[in-house]
């Protein structure tokens, strides 16, 4: 501790006495005291410039979890700053876990001293974000292969997709499939990539479908041709249906196909057996509709007779002044041979005091 320096007036000292019987227990101790002696203003001038020359400690607050950066490797940064600034800079022990950071100096170097800190606290909390970031970068690039026979890639991947996305949004990775036009590139590989957790589920995802695939049959079953139309619906629309229905794929032969009536369907066993049965159904429904249109073109179409009969001459009218004997025809309304006239037009009469109105 250190006393402000007292001043002597008329030859007698402050503090204490000089028996030291009524000292004053809270009064500084006389090895503390600077005894300045001369004209009153040039002693304040002296008290003033001392007191400017006794160390001061004040308090910055500094994240604890950037001690470590400001302190720098083996203490370089702290003395660094503490030969700079010209103070003491005391950092609480790890085990205290204190965001507290002392300075010890002159008061004129304390206000930089702080700044400095801070500043470099500053620098610190960027270093430590960059460290973060590339610690964090390193860990989301942990790459894991997988190992898929390529004919189930189209099925991992979905209808535009769809399975792939979900399975990348889901656990936030990058699942990457082979080049097919890479021949050096092997096309069984299936690289995900991203934190080695999300990795890991992305993967027991995959396998997962792969799984259910290898577990899946084809079973052919013989479809009436004339009703597949019909069960594909407008567009796909109504086989699309089924399949999401029943979770199978069924697939029609195309045309020129050796048998027109086989198709595939595929899936789970019991899933596949659930949509024959329900495809044999539409057929069994669809079929009677087309027997009955089928039959009622044939009720329809004109007889073979009918069709063996030589167009029709048109209007005729048997013995008829005007027909020939061996030669019937349509009369013809314009002509003045078949329908004569039966006397000389007769011109319109005219009245004496004009036209009539």
């Amino acid at each position: 501790p250190v006393a402000e320096p007292a001043v002597q007036e008329n030859g007698e000292e402050s503090g204490e006495g000089k028996d030291g019987k009524d000292a004053d227990p809270s009064s500084p101790k006389k090895c503390d005291i600077i005894i300045i002696s001369g004209r009153r203003e040039k002693c304040e001038a002296a008290k003033e410039a001392l007191q400017a020359l006794v160390p001061v400690t004040i308090e910055v607050e500094v994240p604890f979890d950037l001690h470590r950066y400001i302190i720098g490797q083996k203490g370089s940064g702290i003395r660094k700053m503490m030969d700079e600034f010209e103070v003491n800079i005391q950092v609480p022990a790890p085990e205290l876990q204190s965001d507290i950071i002392t300075i010890t100096g002159l008061a004129t170097n304390l206000d930089r001293a702080k700044a400095g800190l801070l500043k470099r606290g500053g620098a610190a909390e960027r270093l430590r974000e960059l460290k973060a970031e590339q610690e964090d970068r390193a860990l989301r690039s942990f790459k894991l292969t997988v190992i898929v026979d390529p004919k189930y890639h189209p099925k991992i991947i979905g209808r535009k997709g769809a399975v792939i996305t979900q399975i990348r949004t889901e656990h936030e990775v990058n699942i990457q499939f082979p080049d097919k036009d890479d021949e050096s590139q092997a096309q069984d590989q299936i690289t995900i990539t991203g934190y080695e957790k999300n990795a890991e589920a992305a993967r027991d995802a995959i396998m997962k479908i792969v799984g259910e695939l290898e577990q899946m049959v084809s079973e052919d079953v013989t479809l009436d041709h004339r009703v597949h139309a019909r069960i594909i619906g407008a567009r796909g629309k109504a086989i699309r249906k089924i399949m999401d229905e029943f979770k199978v794929d069924i697939r029609f032969p195309q045309s020129g196909a050796p048998d027109p009536n086989c198709v595939t369907v595929t899936g789970l066993p019991e899933n596949v057996e659930e949509a024959i049965d329900h495809i044999l159904n539409l057929e069994e429904e669809y079929l009677a509709d087309v027997v009955d249109n089928e039959a009622m073109q044939v009720y329809m179409k004109p007889s073979s007779h009918e069709e063996s009969k030589a167009p029709s001459k048109g209007f005729v009218v048997r013995d008829a002044p005007w027909a020939t004997v061996n030669n019937e025809k349509a009369p013809d309304m314009s002509s003045s041979e078949d329908f004569p006239s039966f006397g000389a037009q007769v011109a319109p009469k005219t009245l004496p005091w004009g036209p009539k109105r």
